[in-house]
């Protein structure tokens, strides 16, 4: 990790007006998506843009800020901690910055905690409940609300394809991609806030008790279903296994009652559902390839990238299977 975390320290402390009962700053996560950091003293959470280039750019902090705060504030919204200062000026901390609410509770990806295995049917069905109501929440709000900038389907799997181009992926990524643009899934509808990377990875829980639904670097006005479908991705994965913790529970909603949930929160119907969950299995294999991409020419230093490059033809395998459950 590049960054001077004293700098960056005094920079806050001279910023911000209570910045004198900041005592330092300790990384929580860095990498490839936007940094986190624990700003001690102060007891809130700081986020800023990768310190070396990005999977996600642009990393535009001031419209990430202006997403949260709005959901945050929303009746009915998913939960999300409670936005606080943003600064646009890099030379503060080296680069554009927000600060937010820290909340009490933990994330995982790909293994559920003991307490959660230990948990009853019931209680699992519960937080399962929780995690697809806040996406459903998320798309029960208006579009009005988020800043300007929206993308339709058509130009979500555009965006996608140029990504796996851009990375010199699979040429059967880009053809899956490229069949996906030709013949897009249907819409359900007029467009809504989405947040763009919806797993159990973004969720964080305090016991069975969500408390927020984080990482919104990718959020915006969209389809609804490019999230329901980025959801479902996470069912019957085989030996890909990616940010599924918990699916494999007892008491966790099928497939099918996911589905169900989410049309008869949002009066929608979920038309194309295989299309959208090859379209979200391909964004992620999209990503992935770019981070290797990113790797291998020298741009990027961090060692997880490099490995991704195993990875790969599994992510794009299940992207096929998927495709041929139309």
């Amino acid at each position: 990790m590049p960054r001077d975390l004293d700098q960056m320290t005094r920079g806050l402390q001279a910023y911000l007006p209570q910045g004198g009962q900041i005592t330092g700053i300790v990384a929580l996560s860095t990498g490839h998506s936007n940094e986190t950091y624990l700003v001690e003293g102060l007891d809130r959470i700081l986020r800023m843009p990768p310190s070396e280039e990005g999977l996600l750019p642009p990393y535009d902090m001031a419209r990430q800020h202006a997403i949260l705060d709005a959901v945050g504030k929303a009746h009915n919204g998913p939960p999300v901690p409670m936005m606080f200062e943003l600064c646009t000026d890099a030379a503060v901390i080296g680069d554009p910055f927000f600060l937010m609410q820290r909340l009490e509770g933990e994330a995982f990806d790909h293994l559920a905690p003991d307490w959660m295995r230990d948990a009853p049917a019931n209680t699992v069905s519960a937080m399962c409940k929780q995690f697809v109501g806040a996406v459903t929440a998320l798309h029960g709000l208006p579009a009005s609300l988020m800043p300007p900038g929206s993308r339709d389907v058509d130009q979500e799997v555009a965006h996608w394809l140029q990504v796996a181009m851009d990375a010199e992926a699979d040429p059967a990524l880009i053809d899956l991609l490229t069949d996906l643009r030709a013949s897009p899934p249907a819409s359900s509808g007029e467009m809504t806030p989405v947040h763009g990377d919806p797993k159990q990875g973004n969720c964080l829980w305090r016991k069975a008790e969500l408390q927020a639904l984080l990482d919104w670097e990718m959020a915006g006005v969209g389809e609804p279903l490019t999230d329901l479908g980025y959801l479902l991705q996470f069912y019957d994965q085989g030996e890909v296994a990616f940010a599924n913790a918990g699916f494999e529970l007892d008491g966790w909603w099928s497939r099918e009652q996911v589905i169900a949930h989410w049309e008869a929160a949002t009066g929608r119907t979920a038309r194309d559902i295989r299309r959208y969950e090859t379209l979200a299995i391909a964004k992620v294999t999209a990503i992935i390839a770019l981070g290797f991409h990113l790797a291998r020419t020298g741009r990027a230093s961090d060692p997880r990238f490099a490995a991704w490059g195993d990875v790969i033809p599994l992510y794009l395998s299940l992207a096929q299977a998927r495709s041929e459950m139309q």
